[in-house]
């Protein structure tokens, strides 16, 4: 199977700030999915991702999109963690 395609909501002015980290972090500009999947992957393995991932719900500004490739497996993990979150905080609305 093929890579998913997902669409990351982001600050507006995290997206100039994502670019540097990548940068920062040895990526190069054509590696965006795949660091973003990192990032994905080591969040959503920390003990608070689902208290974070609420308390993202009140960040303003959330108006810049990234779209990347992640792999079906990481997708499958994205989805459980999203049910683990809703878990605790069932209101939450757009988790993934």
């Amino acid at each position: 199977m093929g890579k998913i395609r997902l669409n990351v909501n982001l600050p507006s002015n995290a997206k100039k700030e994502l670019r540097e980290r990548m940068i920062k972090d040895g990526y190069g500009l054509k590696e965006k999915s795949k660091w973003i999947g990192e990032a994905i992957q080591d969040f959503i393995q920390t003990d608070d991702f689902a208290q974070l991932t609420e308390m993202a719900g009140s960040l303003s500004n959330i108006n810049a999109i990234e779209s990347v490739n992640i792999s079906p497996e990481l997708d499958s993990k994205l989805e459980e963690a999203c049910i683990k979150a809703r878990t605790v905080y069932p209101l939450l609305e757009g988790v993934k």
